[in-house]
């Protein structure tokens, strides 16, 4: 399990007034950049020659977000297959409410011959260890 911050920006916020339904998504993203750094990866480069492609994406909004709201989001593995993982995500605001949450399916990806591959080892033993782990909590 991994957390990361993110302040609600003015680009992140709609004609409503509140965050975007889309920019759930960039938050999620950042989160997932963030926690590759920390294990030494990133999404262009998780391992022997493989990136990330993204192949599904949900958002379920349970709460309004404003401009300003510093969100905690926390990501961990659901679910690990042959070329895939999905990652979900809970997310609170600075008051420690729950304002939405999600799930991102993410693809190994060979960019070079454009197809999805294995997950590389040295991530799936990361994922399946988070996994492990959340599953106890």
């Amino acid at each position: 399990m991994f957390i990361s911050k993110y302040q609600v920006r003015i680009s992140d916020i709609n004609y409503g007034g509140h965050m975007g339904n889309e920019r759930a998504l960039v938050a999620f993203q950042q989160a997932r950049i963030e926690w590759l750094k920390t294990i030494g990866l990133s999404e262009i480069s998780i391992g022997e020659d493989k990136g990330l492609i993204q192949r599904r994406a949900n958002v379920e909004y349970l709460r309004e977000i404003s401009l300003g709201d510093i969100l905690n989001i926390k990501i961990y593995p659901v679910e690990i297959r042959g070329s895939y993982f999905v990652l979900s995500h809970e997310v609170t605001n600075q008051e420690g409410v729950k304002v939405l949450t999600g799930n991102v399916t993410l693809g190994s990806f060979d960019y070079s011959n454009k197809k999805l591959a294995k997950i590389p080892n040295t991530l799936k033993k990361i994922l399946e260890k988070e996994k492990s782990q959340n599953d106890r909590v």
